[in-house]
């Protein structure tokens, strides 16, 4: 069995091209701990349905229980599209329906459902959020009108997730078991963010159980990936338990010149010191390259004489020298005991290290329709470090008052963040030449650093959340949080800004009021504020963010929580928010600035359904509507869509064919514009993307109980539009159809 395992590993990394260090490390260590967790011990009996069932079945999905004949000869084609509980808003652990705010879950069936392989691609499929992909290797997503900046892991605040190119929207999605999205503000926990949304990536966890599995992947553009995940108990009696997770991943695009690479490593133990005592930690890494990236958009819009470009969808300003490598490490460990009172005492550390370096042209400007010629580049190259130190304590539990019960939720949680970079002037700027013809030649870059900056943030606070149930139909859940921050920026080794402060108040207030067994209205008011490092003309920091969110709905749950519905109107006012402003010269690269808005205010409504609508079938929908104005009564942010729709579903058809499930999705959005009037043509016209559906599909077939092939395919019907106008200056094209198959082994 040894061999044979062996054998089929180094056949994947011939088909994909592993390197042979990462790829026997990898390899050696999950055979090890297959080894450790008894596969090869001819005495051991798996029932099909843990055979079936990813390594961790979310304790949400609600599933019937089935009895041992039964899961004996029952292949499950799938788990839940809903959750049971989420704490991700308050701290306080509430079912969706208790949540008085607006939330979404994207579990893992519907991430494996989808081939969803990123962060960002499961982003895209949910209702509200809009990604604004204007770069290869960069996204800036938002929601209810407002850049998302606040991603945690396992509800710890991830530092870079502004936008920048250290951010995890682009991670491998695969070590995650859910990804929960707050939106509107969620800044009691985490302190400062905008009232956008909160991104929490929930990690996979160690089983009680042995479970393991083998996948591989193959489709479009040269894409092939391999994804591995065992977990079991390693010893003690069960009281010792761990998971490995890898995946790998290679692929070129329908973007020209563009080839990319990652790698992930995850690795967790969990060690039950007693029976009310629990110990987990581990390591989550993940490395990316890219040759041939863009920096801005890739596609220009615009010839010299303001026509529309209408250029090919592999059109890129990248070139074959640009490149990025990102790769980031996180090493964390919680401590969570259980007293005796039910009540539950949390300590949590992390610490993150990261890094990137790259080679890359921002290119400008409008093409001859017949000689090519009239862009502007500016080579650059710059090198970033960054590091993060975390630290969270949390007790919550029960407690009697006027002769109810009621929950309490207290805790501090700390954070210090360092990012330092670096940049080098290009010697030379070559002539871009004729854009039809375009390979624009590698330049030479100063041998030392032309300039250096960077920042180091500190914020701490003191949290307190509370849920009192008033009568058996009401409830009232009151928290406030107490933060403290100070930041330092520099240039060129100069400090050129140090900002403290202290005693900012987040305050949050829910009402949740049940009507019925299915039905309860709520409300919610909470504010936020935003660290912020955007520079206005004269080179200063803007001061911080504030912003309120107030939302008011109804939410439903039916058939014992597998299914929830929600419906939801609001409104959320932001001060001071950062827009682009003007560029500058800045050491011969040019520095985007930005001037402070008042008044932005965000209202509208949305409608979310998620679970099983009927037997067989599971299903997510969801449609938003926003706008967004300033004092002046001017609309903002057009860059994202006013509307936006998802429906994304998976039908057991058991019945008719034994071991088949199909599915699939629609995506619709509504018209976009530039940011600010950035992609305008030379007579002044916008540059705009009309509404436009697209739709997936995906089939399912269980061979046997163990092996199950995949069909994805994603813009069904090779559908063109532009994911992003005017992020910075040109147009991003989305994504041609896409033909992915798989096959997956459980063990």
């Amino acid at each position: 069995m040894y061999s044979f395992i062996c054998s089929v590993f180094n056949l994947l990394r011939s088909a994909i091209s592993l390197t042979t260090v990462n790829f026997r490390f990898f390899a050696n260590f999950l055979i090890k701990l297959l080894l450790v967790t008894g596969l090869f011990n001819s005495n051991l009996s798996i029932a099909s349905e843990k055979n079936i069932n990813s390594a961790v079945q979310e304790k949400s999905s609600e599933q019937p229980a089935k009895s041992d004949e039964e899961n004996e000869n029952t292949i499950v084609i799938f788990g839940s599209y809903t959750v049971d509980s989420s704490n991700n808003a308050t701290g306080l652990n509430m079912s969706p329906r208790e949540t008085p705010q607006s939330m979404t879950v994207i579990t893992r069936q519907q991430i494996d459902d989808r081939a969803l392989s990123s962060v960002a691609q499961v982003l895209e499929q949910t209702a509200g959020i809009n990604l604004n992909q204007a770069e290869t290797d960069r996204v800036f997503p938002t929601a209810r009108g407002f850049n998302i900046t606040n991603v945690q892991l396992d509800g710890a605040l991830v530092g870079g997730a502004a936008a920048s190119v250290e951010s995890d929207f682009l991670g491998d999605s695969f070590i995650y078991e859910r990804v929960e999205i707050i939106r509107g503000a969620a800044g009691m926990l985490v302190g400062a963010g905008n009232p956008s949304a909160a991104i929490n990536l929930v990690r996979k966890r160690p089983t009680d159980d042995f479970t393991a599995s083998v996948a591989v992947k193959f489709g479009r553009w040269d894409l092939a990936r391999t994804e591995a995940d065992v977990s079991g108990a390693l010893g003690f009696d069960g009281k010792l338990r761990g998971r490995l997770i890898g995946a790998y991943q290679e692929n070129s695009s329908y973007i020209d010149f563009l080839e990319q690479e990652k790698e992930t490593l995850y690795g967790v133990l969990e060690v039950d010191i007693s029976n009310s005592t629990l110990l987990t930690f581990g390591i989550d890494y993940q490395k990316n390259h890219s040759d041939g990236i863009t920096y801005g958009e890739p596609v220009p819009m615009f010839y010299s004489d303001g026509e529309r470009t209408n250029l090919p969808r592999s059109t890129t300003t990248g070139t074959d020298w640009t490149y990025r490598n990102r790769d980031r490490s996180i090493s964390f460990a919680t401590l969570t005991h259980e007293f005796e009172n039910e009540w539950v005492a949390i300590l949590s550390t992390s610490f993150l290290s990261g890094k990137y370096d790259d080679e890359r042209v921002y290119v400008k400007g409008f093409i001859d329709k017949v000689s090519g010629e009239g862009l502007t580049a500016y080579p650059g190259k710059s090198a970033g470090d960054r590091s993060q130190k975390g630290m969270e304590f949390q007790l919550t539990g029960p407690f009697d008052l006027l002769g109810r019960q009621h929950d309490l939720v207290v805790g501090w949680n700390n954070s210090y963040e360092k990012n330092l970079r670096k940049s080098w002037n290009a010697l030379s700027r070559p002539e871009t030449g004729n854009f039809f013809n375009w390979n624009y030649p590698d330049p030479d870059f100063e041998s030392t650093v032309s300039r250096n900056w960077g920042y180091k943030t500190k914020q701490s606070g003191l949290y307190l959340s509370s849920r009192f149930n008033v009568t058996d139909p009401l409830k009232v859940i009151v928290g406030a949080r107490n933060s403290s921050w100070k930041s330092e920026s520099w240039k060129n080794e100069m400090m050129i800004k140090d900002e403290s402060d202290s005693g900012i108040i987040t305050p949050y207030l829910g009402v949740i009021y049940d009507i019925n067994d299915n039905f309860s209205l709520y409300g919610s008011y909470t504010d936020i504020f935003d660290l912020q490092f955007a520079r206005d003309k004269n080179d200063e920091l803007l001061d911080p963010v504030k912003g309120t969110n107030s939302e008011i709905g109804v939410k439903g749950e039916f058939f014992n929580k597998r299914l929830n519905t929600s419906f939801a109107v609001f409104e959320v006012e932001q001060v001071n928010l950062a827009v682009p402003d003007v560029e500058i010269m800045v050491d011969g690269d040019l520095e985007q600035r930005y001037k402070a808005e008042k008044g932005v205010t965000t209202k509208g409504y949305e409608f979310e359904m998620s679970g099983n609508l009927f037997p067989g079938l599971q299903m997510y929908t969801g449609y938003t509507h926003r706008k967004a104005k300033n004092n002046e009564g001017e609309e903002v942010t057009r860059h994202a869509p006013r509307d936006t729709f998802r429906l994304s579903g998976a039908y057991d058809m058991s019945n008719q064919v034994d071991g088949l499930s199909v599915g699939g999705g629609l995506r619709w959005q509504s018209k976009i514009y530039p940011r600010n009037n950035k992609t305008v043509g030379p007579d002044g016209n916008p540059a705009t993307q009309d509404n436009y559906w697209l739709a997936d599909f995906f089939m399912r077939y269980h061979v046997t109980s163990q092996l199950s092939a995949t069909l994805n395919i994603d813009n069904l019907f090779d559908e063109t539009y532009y994911s992003s106008v005017g992020q910075y200056v040109f147009g991003y094209y989305g994504q041609p159809r896409n033909i992915i198959v798989s096959a997956k082994w459980t063990f």
